[in-house]
């Protein structure tokens, strides 16, 4: 057999070693992926502690525990978490104590699973000041609101994030002004706000007036409960909102069988409902959502349910199928709705929302009249033919009295301003001249320049008119003299 050149075979040799560097290496910790990142870790702070609270990271052979990161400077001016770590083990609420009162704390959370693999990032950095308390780590959270949803939800508000226990309909009761009872059969608390819950009811009258009292199995993050007394009570009003019925009906009250036999997701809700515009809403799920039908959405005003809009078109975001956004029939700018969805909207799994987030309160969008009126004017506009082909335009700035000006446009005519051309130069909106050049000598031009804010509202604008100086002898003779005059001086510097 032939010996390769020594020049080759160092070259396959380095070809060799590339391929196997390249070469996925296998995991020492196994083959599953990283757990998720945390998300929405909260701070509560107390007597020498401070309470955390965060949502459960997800992963594909499942969350083994959680690892706090505790630092007295954010992360990102030391580039790391100088009092170390804290494994808290598999919850997703923990309690930092022996801390100092009066000193600012920074935390962050990653998750880990079985074969040892951390979340590739950190959550999202919080930072609390414990303070000293005579009361002791906290006090018991009071019920500062309540609201009629609808008629088989009611929202209540408490001074601090929450938890309920096994069985929530038990902490709570619902009495008349009457003396009857509703029945609370469940409840839950919000994921966006932890100190909002949800009640699940028996069917309210409309009008009512209702008494909710809070129990004392309701406890803050500490473990401190509800206290007895005017803190653990709210009024509110029954509402005449019917809710959606958790299986589809006929009009002989049997089930739908295209709809009677969807499972419910629990962790499927909306997260927002934001009005883009008086006649378009945009939903966000928390999951991935099935192209729906118009039919699966109805829009009532809150205070009259009689009051129904029509949604006209309905799309899917192809980019995240989590974002919906809805087409209606134009509402009352700065009113209230309800949005209610039937159990035909369905997540990628099939499963439907569950009867407690089938209903939506928001507010249609306001019109801002500011809106609609364009920047004032500038002032003070003047044009200075600096050559026979250059003209300097200065002006005093747009006052600006809404702080919406965005730009300015300038606009240039050859007809005294009867007419200007359609494409306009750009300014910027703190510029207050603006050179113009390769223009034509002895032609006499108007220009105008206007104020766009950053709604696009455009003024009248402004104008002045300007000719340029013939180019001639007199300009030559006026070069010349200019020459020499340099030569001049250049021969006297020399001499």
């Amino acid at each position: 057999m032939a010996k390769l050149p020594s020049t080759c075979a160092r070259t396959l040799s380095g070809l060799m070693l590339l391929s196997l560097l390249s070469a996925p290496l296998a995991s020492a910790e196994g083959t599953s992926s990283a757990p998720s990142t945390v998300e929405n870790l909260v701070a509560y702070p107390g007597d020498s502690q401070v309470v955390l609270n965060w949502d459960a990271a997800t992963d594909d052979t499942g969350i083994d525990g959680y690892t706090v990161y505790t630092g007295l400077d954010p992360y990102e001016s030391r580039g790391s978490y100088n009092l170390g770590t804290t494994d808290v083990g598999d919850t997703t609420s923990y309690v930092m104590d022996n801390l100092t009162n009066g000193m600012t704390y920074y935390f962050a959370v990653k998750a880990y699973d079985a074969d040892g693999n951390d979340s590739a990032s950190y959550s999202n950095e919080v930072d609390s000041t414990p303070e000293e308390s005579n009361t002791g780590d906290f006090t018991g959270p009071m019920v500062t609101h309540a609201e009629a949803v609808s008629s088989t939800l009611v929202q209540v508000e408490f001074s601090e994030a929450v938890s309920l226990p096994s069985d929530p309909s038990s902490a709570f009761a619902l009495e008349a002004s009457d003396g009857t009872f509703v029945e609370v059969l469940s409840g839950y608390v919000s994921e966006e706000d932890a100190a909002t819950v949800f009640l699940v009811t028996d069917t309210q009258i409309a009008g009512a007036e209702y008494t909710l009292t809070a129990g004392i199995q309701v406890e803050d993050l500490a473990g401190n409960p509800v206290s007895s007394g005017t803190s653990d009570t709210a009024l509110f009003t029954g509402s005449a909102l019917a809710s959606v019925p958790s299986t589809g009906t006929t009009d002989s009250g049997t089930a739908d069988a295209s709809t009677s036999d969807v499972t419910v997701d629990e962790g499927f809700m909306v997260e927002e409902v934001e009005a883009t515009d008086t006649n378009e809403l945009v939903l966000h799920f928390s999951q991935k959502v099935t192209t729906p039908d118009v039919s699966s959405f109805t829009i009532e005003m809150a205070e009259d349910a009689s009051d129904v809009l029509e949604v006209l078109a309905i799309s899917v975001n192809a980019d995240d199928q989590t974002e919906v956004t809805l087409v209606t029939e134009d509402m009352e700018p700065g009113f209230d709705y309800v949005l209610t969805m039937d159990e035909a909207l369905l997540n990628e799994g099939g499963d439907s929302l569950s009867e407690e987030e089938r209903t939506v309160e928001f507010t249609a969008k306001t019109i801002d009249l500011e809106d609609l009126i364009a920047p004032e004017d500038i002032t003070a506009f003047l044009s200075d033919a600096t050559s026979e082909d250059t003209v300097l335009l200065s002006w005093e700035p747009s006052v600006d009295s809404a702080g919406d000006l965005a730009k300015y446009l300038l606009y240039r005519s050859t007809d005294g301003g009867d007419s200007f051309s359609s494409s306009a130069v750009t300014i910027e909106s703190d510029a207050d001249e603006y050179e113009v050049d390769e223009l034509t000598a002895g032609e006499t031009y108007t220009f105008k320049v206007t104020a766009v804010d950053e709604n696009g509202n455009e003024s009248e604008g402004l104008m002045t008119t300007v000719t340029l100086p013939e180019a001639g002898p007199e300009l030559l003779v006026l070069g010349l003299m200019a020459l020499a005059g340099a030569g001049v001086a250049t021969r006297k510097k020399r001499d």
